[in-house]
């Protein structure tokens, strides 16, 4: 099973899209040799959630081979952007298998905040898709759930990171897929992977981090993910988990 991580997009009509690093990092995707059962969108795929750039986001989109699945980030929501996401994406949360994976794709944008949440009023929902389930567990969404190194001062982690975190641990959910710091990095907790996405064609990157998305590769008892360097079309492998052994390689902190 093969899962592409993108995020923050940022797609408009000013400088702030790079476009050409889109549609190379695109081509690259299209080219994955195994090439990706799905492609998994951590949100603010718009800068300022406006009807043009929903239009421009869908279009675009639409250029990748693989089966898309999108969340909303906190940019998505503004301007009453969140009623378009459902409009030209779908649901603002969903449960989907696909093969040996059920990913469960968590809204934790707010209405013209930049701050994310999840809320108690859901965990009720979250465990019922998680707690019996026999697939791989795999939580989406677009807020940290841990702070992310080389990303700036701490600030919009979830709100209610605590509880959504507590839920994540005991049912053994496999990897939480997050974004909005521009920041690609994988840590292990527990039994549990967080894997953070760089932006994907995004002018605010983070000093030479540039552009990137995440490769995730699933088999029976292993983990692998690999960040994708845009512009220098160069792989790095980040984390590599032997789940069943609980062997843990973060190659961030190997010398």
């Amino acid at each position: 099973m093969r899962i592409v991580h993108i995020s923050d997009l940022h797609i408009t009509d000013a400088r702030e899209f790079q476009e050409k690093k889109f549609e190379k990092g695109q081509k690259a995707i299209n080219s994955l040799d195994p090439a990706p059962d799905l492609i998994f969108v951590s949100g603010d795929i718009t800068l300022e959630g406006t009807l043009l750039e929903y239009e421009l986001a869908k279009n675009k989109i639409e250029g990748f081979e693989a089966n898309v699945v999108i969340i909303p980030g906190n940019h998505d929501a503004r301007h009453l952007g969140y009623q378009l996401f459902e409009e030209y994406f779908g649901r603002l949360e969903f449960y989907k298998e696909v093969k040996d994976i059920g990913l469960l794709g968590l809204d934790s944008s707010e209405p013209d905040r930049d701050e994310g949440h999840i809320g108690r009023d859901k965990y009720g929902w979250i465990e019922e898709h998680l707690k019996d389930s026999e697939a791989i567990k795999i939580i989406g969404l677009h807020h940290h759930l841990v702070p992310v190194p080389n990303s700036g001062r701490e600030q919009n982690i979830i709100n209610d990171a605590g509880g959504l975190l507590d839920l994540v641990l005991r049912n053994e959910v496999a990897l939480v897929l997050m974004g909005h710091r521009h920041v690609p990095y994988a840590v292990r907790v527990h039994k549990t992977l967080m894997v953070n996405a760089g932006t994907f064609s995004s002018a605010r990157t983070r000093a030479h981090l540039g552009c990137s998305f995440n490769i995730i590769d699933i088999q029976d008892k292993t983990i692998s993910v690999t960040a994708f360097d845009i512009e220098n079309s160069k792989e790095k492998m980040m984390v590599e988990f032997d789940r069943e052994r609980k062997i843990y390689i973060n190659r961030y902190y190997l010398q």
